[in-house]
């Protein structure tokens, strides 16, 4: 899937092709988290794209037969009239997004292009209306099923009508190209810490509307409501929401074998993490004779908080064809730790699991090479894994088409050379350069 930004905010031009692992480097205040967040609430609304009006032939054979079928080469020529390249509706919501008052990006402009399906996964989907309307969906060996019934005389407003069968047909076909997103924002240290909070400010914000509608009082509810709502980016809004229910998050179970990834997880901590019966999230240890605790996550470190949604991601949520959105996954984490967390990002996209993330870190770039490296075959591979077993696996790979590096600067954003060998990023080694240069010419100077 290839994304065209333009005109958002500082970024005045990018071209950007989503890989099973995308990397976006570059300076701060470079504008990567508005390509990051414009990524997150594309994958998330994707459906601004889908063009209803194409789906009015089925609507008219539906309302006629009550129930249509559509072959292979059918379905492929309406994905092509059903999904347009720009969309007028997600211009509009870019502004929602990142909650602009100002209309800092009122001429931001999104394009999507993406390599048409021709095989497509057996599945079903229901939508009733009421009680008398069931339009039903299923796709079976490539053969698409629609079909329509209704136990009275009320008819579907036309428009209505195109969206349900748009919704299904959509949710059917390209369930597999816009792969579901979950975002980790670099706002999460301070969500780690303030959650319970935010759930007494929503609680006191529902008791001051129930009074205000006791009391029949001048304020209208909408206008405390917007007094009390903060300026937050969808995406930070959505981050939130995830880390505030993570108590019914946690009865639901992973699609995913994570154990591997659970290993890893455990090796930068050192610890785990668990729900008590206050619905307190806490940072543990089990088997540790020396050092044990028992902790609340605010007493935890400043790492354990940073990982804490990843952790729960991959034991409730996570599935085949999501994709992670992390910024910043290295941030309080120490160099070895940087290292294991870049082990922790290919575990997931071995899972099949998609990822995207910003970085300053040289260490995770340069064990990811590593692992680039050790996706290679190689005279003596197998004696060098022995040797090395405490560090790698034959786990630790991961193919370098598999991987792409952007990198954010004057405005634009530039695709980096990447071979089986790894990437080489000038924004990190030309400043690592001047800084060892710096120091050489010094201690000379000195001595």
């Amino acid at each position: 899937m290839k994304l065209t930004i333009d005109n958002l905010g500082k970024i005045v031009h990018s071209e950007l092709e989503l890989n099973d692992l995308t990397i976006l480097v570059g300076d701060n205040n470079a504008g990567k988290t508005y390509i990051t967040y414009t990524i997150y609430g594309l994958l998330n609304n994707w459906q601004d794209f889908i063009n209803y009006d194409s789906f009015e032939l089925i609507e008219t054979t539906l309302k006629s037969e009550g129930q249509i079928t559509l072959n292979k080469e059918e379905i492929i020529a309406l994905v092509s009239k059903s999904i347009v390249s720009e969309s007028e509706n997600f211009q509009e919501r870019i502004k929602d997004l990142f909650n602009d008052k100002e209309g800092q990006f009122t001429d931001a402009k999104v394009r999507l292009e993406f390599e048409k399906p021709n095989q497509f996964k057996n599945s079903e989907r229901t939508i009733q209306i009421g009680k008398s309307i069931i339009i039903e969906g299923k796709l079976q060996d490539n053969i698409l099923l629609i079909s329509y019934t209704k136990q009275s005389n009320i008819e579907l407003d036309d428009r209505l009508f195109k969206r349900v069968i748009g919704d299904i047909f959509s949710s059917l076909v390209f369930d597999d190209i816009f792969p579901k997103p979950v975002i980790i924002t670099a706002e999460r240290l301070g969500i780690s810490l303030f959650y319970k909070e935010l759930d007494e400010t929503r609680t006191s914000l529902i008791d001051s509307l129930q009074k205000l509608n006791e009391k029949e009082s001048d304020i209208h509810p909408l206008e405390l409501y917007m007094s009390r709502t903060a300026y937050y980016a969808t995406p930070i809004r959505d981050h939130i929401s995830f880390t505030r229910n993570i108590e019914k998050i946690k009865k639901q179970t992973s699609e995913i074998d994570s154990t591997y990834s659970m290993e890893i997880i455990r090796d930068i901590l050192g610890a785990e993490f668990k729900k008590d019966n206050k619905h307190d999230i806490r940072f543990y240890t089990k088997n540790k004779k020396n050092n044990k605790f028992d902790i609340p996550l605010y007493l935890a470190s400043s790492s354990a908080r940073c990982i804490v949604d990843i952790y729960f991601y991959l034991n409730h949520k996570a599935k085949e064809g999501d994709i992670l959105i992390i910024d910043e996954p290295e941030s309080h984490l120490t160099l070895k730790n940087q290292r294991l967390m870049a082990k922790l990002l290919v575990s997931l996209i071995n899972l099949k699991i998609k990822v995207f993330i910003t970085t300053h870190s040289d260490f995770l770039i340069k064990e990811l090479n590593n692992l680039i490296l050790l996706s290679n075959p190689f005279e003596g591979k197998e004696s060098w894994l022995t040797k090395n077993k405490k560090n790698y696996s034959k786990k630790d790979k991961i193919e370098f088409t598999k991987v792409s590096v952007y990198q954010a600067k004057d405005g634009r954003i530039e695709k980096l050379l990447l071979t089986n060998k790894g990437v080489e990023i000038p924004f990190f080694d030309d400043e690592i350069n001047h800084l060892f240069s710096i120091s050489s010419d010094l201690d000379y100077l000195i001595d």
